[in-house]
């Protein structure tokens, strides 16, 4: 996927999860809509990150 913010251009991958349908929700406008659930549990890896903020650099945990 392509992104652009302030000029600057940069690229990131599609995310697509596997998804099972669920039981009924609710109603939107009179027609039903269903519950959607992933297949697999999606965890982001929480390691350190580095981060710029206003050209100072810093890491975060």
């Amino acid at each position: 996927m392509r992104l652009q913010f302030r000029g600057i251009i940069y690229e990131r991958p599609d995310l697509a999860l596997d998804v099972r349908e669920g039981e009924v929700g609710g109603l939107y406008r009179g027609k039903p809509w269903k519950v959607h659930h992933p297949k697999e549990k999606y965890r982001r890896n929480h390691a350190k990150s580095d981060f710029t903020y206003r050209g100072i650099h810093y890491t975060k945990d």
